[in-house]
């Protein structure tokens, strides 16, 4: 029996001109969509972002890092985010999570008119100071083709990144994943020319994880085929949000001191909804009162 798991690889080739990411995300991405109930087309550029986001934060160097991936579109879908570390797990959403729009001219969903136009802003957090932020117009809202161009202007890194999602005919997904190919410094002209002819071969990301069971060695294989490279770690990842009612009660806090009256004056208490993961918050009308109470006593002050 084939017991899938979401797990990313990382590694060089032998020569030390390019090192790679690979990584299938089917599990997480079908946890998100039957969670929040999310249409496919927003599923699958959640999916995207967060496969992304999740090889990215691979590339943090200490624990208390995280790296953000922010998506503000002026497409019907609107906003998108994604947050990752270096420990594998990943959170994300999507503002309208409904959205449906009729397939592109090739036949797919058309994530990139769902978003476009817009921006995207990349933030680096760290406890060492303040965080790291780039943002840069979008190229396509496609989601790779934006993270490509971000990495070589924003860190002179010049990088293809593949990321997609598919679905079975019941809408569950069937595979999600991608892949980040980068150059090291020093990477000469004839390996170039022979990574952009691999990748332009290839099949889309979601057709290769689906003819090879979601394996991301299956993407390495075909973007690096010819070169001579070798895995040098796996890290299995997961969606984990880490909301909670006390963090619920803080977004309830910042309510202004009409808003919580209203709501106490209502006598039926209130919930706070988690947006990355669905999760409801109840908090009593007596619980309500008391914020309000204490809300009053700082604005007293």
């Amino acid at each position: 029996m084939n017991r899938y798991k979401d797990y990313m690889i990382r590694g060089q080739d032998k020569d030390g001109q390019v090192r790679f990411f690979a990584i299938t995300t089917k599990s997480l991405v079908e946890k998100k969509r039957k969670a929040q109930n999310y249409s496919p087309i927003a599923t699958a550029a959640i999916g995207r972002l967060m496969s992304a986001a999740l090889m990215m934060g691979s590339m943090l160097k200490n624990e208390d890092e995280r790296v953000s991936i922010q998506i503000k579109g002026e497409g019907p879908m609107g906003g998108l985010v994604a947050s990752s570390n270096c420990k594998g797990t990943v959170k994300g959403y999507v503002e309208d999570p409904t959205v449906v729009l009729p397939p592109n001219e090739y036949g797919h969903l058309a994530v990139g008119d769902a978003i476009t136009p817009g921006k995207m802003t990349v933030i680096h957090y760290s406890d060492l100071g303040e965080p790291h932020v780039t943002t840069l117009d979008l190229v396509s809202g496609e989601i790779g083709d934006d993270l490509s161009y971000y990495f070589g202007q924003s860190e002179q890194t010049p990088s293809i990144v593949g990321v997609g999602v598919s679905f079975r005919k019941d809408v569950h997904v069937k595979a999600a994943g991608g892949f980040i190919v980068q150059l090291l410094p020093g990477a000469k002209e004839e390996v170039i020319s022979r990574l952009e002819q691999n990748v332009i071969a290839m099949k889309s990301v979601s057709e290769i994880l689906k003819a090879n069971d979601n394996d991301p060695e299956a993407l390495i294989k075909m973007a690096l085929k010819g070169f001579d490279y070798e895995v040098d770690g796996t890290l299995d990842v997961k969606f984990h949000c880490g909301c909670s009612k006390k963090k619920s009660r803080k977004i309830l806090s910042s309510l202004t001191l009409h808003d919580l009256e209203a709501i106490k004056k209502e006598g039926k208490g209130t919930s706070v909804s988690c947006g990355f993961c669905g999760r409801n918050y109840d908090f009593s009308p007596e619980e309500v009162a008391q914020i309000a109470e204490e809300k009053l006593n700082k604005l007293m002050k």
